[in-house]
């Protein structure tokens, strides 16, 4: 009936159009075409950028909820099951939710890598006398879509690139050590420091992800002291909130988890270690039933930033790299630092303690010192996991709640990894199908 009205409307109309009456606008879109246009080169850069931004929050939220970090406090099955480590390859949760979404990983971790190589081709088509600043433009795309490679690598079982063949976690480091040291080649011969420390930590990270000790040493070496790369977070859009405040810690959103027991009151020999900050105002969670306890100076708020790569993460590297290889004098050096920063007291005065005990306290450290940062601690999970430095995953032996089952009675599932999504394999020609 709706055609038969239009032609009918239309024989009353002198200047009926019908093709323009048909017509679809929609604004939002823009012809690829126009995307080669060399005055949108900073707009693209730009859309990386808040790309692995966005993807970077919801991956710190998500990962954390699978460590030991948190245990679920929730009434939603989705974030119960974040919460108990019950993440399987068919829950689009993960593979198919927007990055403004609880937790959207894959997907968005994919756009951020997909955008980052795309941009990166297009800058490579302009001149520098087009666009002045198109090597500082090419290092970004570089550098933030490798941090994206990061955690697709060091979080993921398995992965498949833009429909190709299944590649091991350590493949997609390689990569991603790769686009690092493109990218810094690039910060450097612009004198960007910025970008020179950002790729330098990045680069530091997957090297000792790979035991490059060496190499870790090297770049974690050059970082500037003091420096702080965050994910900017705001509230002008759902994308750009900070995704542990909006789910998990923050009194009036989410309140979908709770602190874990084993990082609250947190000391050190009996001196409160102000790097776990954790509090609680005795409110329940969103189950109505579990105390909520929540960070103090972290993610408190929706615009809270949060750390892509800082100094403190390069010295744990250092640290750490040196103790794997037992200089442990250097890495004591950078421990009783950090000691020193957090007024804490210091740790083996006496220089005693052996390999395996101070890389045990290296260990230690990253879980004080990246508290709910980028992922570190779902990595140092599947990093050790099988070793003598096995850092259990809640529900299992030695971590909270031993014995499999949460404090509401939930049995705990068995993700550590996150598993390629059935989407992945069903749509991909070029893996198999189990």
């Amino acid at each position: 009936m709706k055609p038969i009205g239009l032609l009918l409307l239309c024989t009353t109309l002198a200047a009926c159009d019908l093709d323009s009456l048909l017509e679809v606008k929609q604004p939002g879109r823009v012809p690829e075409d126009a995307l080669g246009d060399p005055s949108l080169a900073i707009t693209l850069t730009s859309g990386v950028v808040a790309d692995l931004e966005c993807a970077w929050s919801a991956y710190s939220a998500g990962s954390a909820l699978i460590s030991d970090q948190f245990i679920q406090a929730s009434g939603n099955l989705n974030q119960r099951n974040w919460g108990t480590r019950r993440i399987n390859a068919d829950d689009g949760s993960y593979s198919q939710t927007a990055c403004s979404g609880p937790y959207g990983i894959y997907g968005p971790l994919h756009t951020a890598r997909y955008q980052a190589e795309d941009v990166f081709k297009r800058l490579s088509a302009f001149t520098d006398a087009q666009v002045p600043t198109r090597v500082t433009l090419q290092a970004t795309a570089r550098i933030y879509g490798a941090y994206a490679l990061v955690a697709l690598g060091e979080g993921f079982c398995q992965m498949a690139i833009d429909g190709g063949a299944l590649m091991k976690p350590d493949e997609v480091l390689k990569l991603a050590e790769t686009r690092f040291t493109e990218g810094l080649a690039l910060a450097v011969q612009v004198n960007n420091a910025d970008l020179r420390n950002m790729a330098s930590v990045g680069r530091a990270r997957v090297r000792l992800d790979l035991g490059n000790f060496a190499g870790a040493i090297a770049d974690a070496s050059t970082v500037t002291a003091g420096y702080v790369k965050n994910a900017a977070r705001d509230e002008s859009d759902a994308k750009r909130f900070n995704s542990f405040c909006n789910n998990i810690t923050c009194a009036l959103f989410g309140r979908n988890a709770t602190i874990s027991p084993t990082y609250r009151n947190v000391t050190w020999l009996g001196v409160p270690d102000r790097r776990v900050n954790v509090a609680t105002t005795n409110r329940v969670a969103a189950d109505n039933t579990t105390v909520h306890f929540y960070p103090v100076d972290k993610s408190s708020a929706r615009t809270s930033p949060m750390p892509i790569a800082t100094h403190k993460e390069a010295q744990l590297i250092i640290a750490e790299a040196n103790a794997r290889t037992n200089n442990l004098a250097a890495a004591r050096t950078i421990i009783n630092a950090l000691h020193t920063a957090a007024a804490i007291p210091g740790y083996d005065l006496t220089n005693t303690d052996t390999q395996d005990q101070v890389i045990v306290q290296v260990i230690e450290e990253r879980r004080r010192e990246l508290f709910l940062e980028g992922g570190h601690r779902l990595n140092d999970h599947l990093r050790f996991r099988g070793t003598r430095y096995n850092v259990p995953f809640k529900g299992e032996a030695g971590s909270v709640h031993p014995n499999n089952v949460d404090h509401t009675g939930l049995p705990y599932g068995a993700t550590t990894c996150f598993p390629l999504p059935t989407v992945e394999r069903t749509g991909n020609p070029n893996i198999p199908k189990t």
